[in-house]
C-alpha cells in the first residue's frame, strides 16, 4: 500500500510543544516569550527522518527501508489532525517491547520536527551520531551555521518520561555543540501528544561550520541512501566523507571515482522542477512503483560543497503520479504510472524492494514489515496467503495454503542473537495443532539448545537456515518439505 493512500485524509498532523524559557533566546523564531506551542509536520516528513537517524549508516542494503518505517503510520489514528498514537491495540495486539520500539522511532522523529520549526534547520546536515557510549541520538547545522545536538526520548507514560528526561539531560551533553537539547515525547491516544523541548546550551565548539557542514552532510546522504536501498549511493558519500576529512586511502579514491562513473553513465535520470535527479526504481506490487533519486549535482565533488538546501518541499501529483521532493535533494515518486517513464527503464529489470535482502535487514526490521516480507516470500514459492493476523495466543501470524495443505505460520523477531529452544516450547503449546497440515516457526535468532521435537508437522526456521533462503527464496519450498 502507498503511503499516500495511508495518509491522503491529512498530510500534516500537529503536536503540542512546550519549550525550556531558558532555550527561547537561542531558537530561530521573532517570538522569545512563549512556552507553549502547537507545531505542524508533515507524515513524510516524520518517517524520513526517524530512517534517516534509526538506519545504520555503516550497514548499506538493497532494502528499501522507508517502506519499513512507513509501517509506522498504521500506528496513527487518521480521524484527527493531532498527533495520536493506536496505544491501546499496540498494547493488546503486539506486546510492550513492540510498544517501546515504536515509540522510539516515534521520539526521534518528532525531535527532528520539532528542531526544524524552532531552529531553522539545515536538512541535509541531519545525522546519526555513532558511538559505543551512551551518547546524544543526532546532530545537525542550523542556517547561521550553529551546531544542535540532540538526545530524544519517547513513551507512553507520562511518569516515565520524568526518569527518561533525566537520562536525557545527561546523554545530550556528552558530545560537542553550540546548542544542546533534550527532547521529550509523550505519546497519548485520547488527546494531542506532547514534546518538551529542555535545556539551555552548556558550552560552545570552536569548529570551521564550512567543514562541518559539509562532513555532516556526507553523513547525511550515507544514512539516507541506507536507508532508501541504494548501498552505491550509501558507499559514495561514505567515501565522500572520508575525503572531507582527508582520511581517504587511495583504494577508497578509485572505487568511489569508480562508483560516481557508474552513478552518471548507468542509472535512471529523470528530471522535474527544470533538475536532473538520479537514482533507481523499485517495484512494489502489482503495477505500483516507487523511484529514489538526488539531485545530479550532488554527485560531483564539486557540485556537493556548492550545493545549498531548497527552500521548501514540494508535494505533487501529475500523470497519476505522486511526487515528494525534499529539502536535501532527495526525490521520491510514488509511480501508479510507470508508462511515463517507459524510455528510462525496462519494468521486467525493476526488482522488488523486498529482494536481495539480508539478515542485518531482518534484524532491523518490525514484527510488521517482517510479516509482510514473509507474505512476499511464500507467494514466491507457489502458496496462497490468508489475512494477516495479528500475534495473539493459539493464533499464528500467517495461514498459508499449498497443494490442499494448511500452514501456520509464527514469525518472531530477537534482539538477542541467540535464544534457547523452549522459547518455541511455550509457543507450541499455544496451537490447537490439529488445525494444521504444518506448523513452522520462523526466528532470526540462533537456537542454542538440541531441538527435540518429534512432531513431524512441527518446522522451525532458525537464523542460520534463514540466511540460506535470503540467498534463494525457493530454499523454504526445500525446508518445508524436508
Amino acid at each position: 500500500m502507498f503511503i499516500q493512500e495511508l495518509s491522503s485524509r491529512f498530510r500534516n498532523l500537529t503536536i503540542e510543544v512546550t519549550v525550556d524559557p531558558l532555550l527561547l533566546p537561542t531558537i530561530d523564531d521573532t517570538d522569545k516569550i512563549t512556552t507553549v506551542r502547537t507545531i505542524s509536520f508533515n507524515l513524510y516528513k516524520l518517517i524520513y527522518a526517524i530512517g534517516t537517524i534509526q538506519t545504520r549508516r555503516f550497514a548499506p542494503s538493497n532494502r528499501m527501508k522507508f517502506l519499513d518505517k512507513s509501517d509506522l503510520i498504521e500506528k496513527i489514528h487518521h480521524d484527527t489532525n493531532e498527533f495520536r498514537v493506536k496505544l491501546d491495540e499496540l498494547r493488546h495486539i503486539n506486546g510492550s517491547e513492540v510498544l517501546s520500539t515504536i515509540s522510539e522511532d516515534f521520539g526521534v522523529g518528532i525531535s527532528v520536527v520539532v528542531a526544524e520549526a524552532l531552529y531553522n534547520i539545515r536538512f541535509s546536515t541531519i545525522q546519526r551520531i555513532y558511538g559505543h557510549d551512551k551518547r546524544p541520538d543526532w546532530k545537525c547545522q542550523t542556517t547561521d551555521n550553529r551546531t544542535l545536538i540532540i538526545e530524544s526520548k519517547g513513551t507512553s507514560y507520562q511518569t516515565a518520561s520524568i526518569v527518561l528526561e533525566a537520562r536525557a539531560l545527561i546523554q545530550k551533553t556528552r558530545r560537542n555543540g553550540n546548542v544542546k537539547i533534550a527532547s521529550i515525547s509523550v505519546f497519548n491516544e485520547n488527546h494531542i501528544s506532547t514534546n518538551r523541548f529542555l535545556d539551555p546550551p552548556i558550552e560552545t565548539e570552536n569548529i570551521d561550520f564550512v567543514m562541518q557542514n559539509r562532513i555532516l552532510r556526507a553523513g547525511h546522504y550515507s544514512s539516507v541512501f541506507s536507508f532508501l536501498g541504494i548501498p552505491l549511493l550509501s558507499r559514495y558519500y561514505s567515501q565522500m566523507r572520508y575525503r572531507l576529512l582527508k582520511s581517504i586511502t587511495p583504494e577508497q579514491q578509485i572505487e568511489k571515482n569508480n562508483i560516481y562513473f557508474n552513478l552518471r553513465d548507468n542509472f535512471p535520470n529523470i528530471e522535474f522542477k527544470k533538475k536532473d535527479y538520479t537514482g533507481s526504481f523499485y517495484h512494489l506490487e502489482g503495477s505500483k512503483y516507487l523511484f529514489v533519486g538526488i539531485d545530479r549535482h550532488l554527485l560531483s565533488y564539486e557540485g556537493f560543497l556548492r550545493f545549498i538546501d531548497y527552500e521548501s518541499e514540494i508535494d505533487e501529483a501529475i500523470n497519476l503520479n505522486h511526487y515528494i521532493l525534499f529539502k536535501d535533494g532527495i526525490l521520491i515518486i510514488e509511480i501508479n504510472n510507470i508508462d511515463v517513464f517507459y524510455r528510462l527503464v525496462d519494468t521486467n529489470q525493476i526488482l522488488n524492494y523486498q529482494d536481495n535482502i539480508t539478515i542485518s535487514d531482518i534484524d532491523s526490521m518490525t514484527e510488521s514489515s517482517f510479516s509482510k516480507y514473509f507474505n512476499y516470500l511464500l507467494k514466491q514459492n507457489g502458496f496462497e496467503t490468508q489475512k494477516e493476523y495479528k500475534s495473539r495466543d493459539g493464533i499464528p501470524d500467517i495461514i498459508a495454503f499449498k497443494n490442499n495443505a494448511r500452514y501456520a505460520f509464527e514469525l518472531k523477531l530477537f534482539k538477542h542473537r541467540k535464544v534457547d529452544v523452549e522459547i518455541f516450547d511455550q509457543l507450541l503449546n499455544n496451537y490447537q495443532l490439529v488445525k494444521f497440515d504444518k506448523v513452522v516457526l520462523i526466528t532470526n535468532a540462533k537456537i542454542i539448545n538440541d531441538l527435540k521435537i518429534k512432531d513431524k508437522r512441527i518446522i522451525i526456521i532458525d537464523r542460520n537456515e534463514l540466511i540460506q533462503i535470503l540467498k534463494s527464496k525457493l530454499r523454504l519450498n526445500v525446508k518445508l518439505n524436508q
